[in-house]
């Protein structure tokens, strides 16, 4: 019975990996509020000022290893999406103010170089508009500024490009 329980498990356990890595759409997504979330340099930035776009949302923190580990592949996607205007990535820092904090977001985003939109998210947006189940968590966002997918979990930018195509 024990060899069956394990087994069971591990095929359990595989599924759970392919699936998180598999981004998730509705057939009908809501309508994302407007939020307005402030970055290091305390700039606004609105959702809104995006409409029109379709706009990729990462919910991370720097103590995370699953967000450390897809930083990389959202620099580079970043930067590809920068050059072509096809979507816009915001990073959305998930302050608790004690594990997560202003300074260790940036600097774990400075120390590695990495220039993406940080945006300091104190459980506004994903605890209270989204109801992020962890992190890393990716969105994905119409260019009407509908909820289009999500993926919880570690992603990859050959997933999010995915997503984005399915946001077109």
């Amino acid at each position: 019975m024990e060899k069956w329980n394990l087994s069971l498990l591990i095929v359990l356990f595989a599924l759970l990996l392919l699936v998180a890595d598999s981004p998730v759409a509705a057939e009908e997504m809501p309508l994302v509020p407007d939020f307005a979330l402030l970055t290091k340099d305390n700039e606004t930035i609105r959702l809104s000022d995006y409409k029109g776009k379709i706009v990729v949302l990462n919910f991370w923190a720097s103590w995370c290893p699953p967000c450390r580990a897809e930083m990389p592949d959202f620099q580079k996607l970043h930067d590809e999406l920068e050059e072509s205007g096809e979507a816009v990535l915001l990073l959305l820092n998930q302050i608790d103010g004690s594990r997560e904090t202003l300074k260790t977001g940036t600097s774990y985003l400075e120390k590695n170089n990495f220039t993406m939109v940080n945006l300091f998210d104190h459980g506004l947006v994903g605890g209270g508009i989204f109801g992020i189940p962890g992190l890393p968590t990716t969105v994905v966002i119409d260019r009407e500024g509908y909820l289009s997918s999500y993926v919880v979990g570690t992603t990859t930018k050959a997933t999010v490009q995915k997503m984005i195509e399915g946001a077109k």
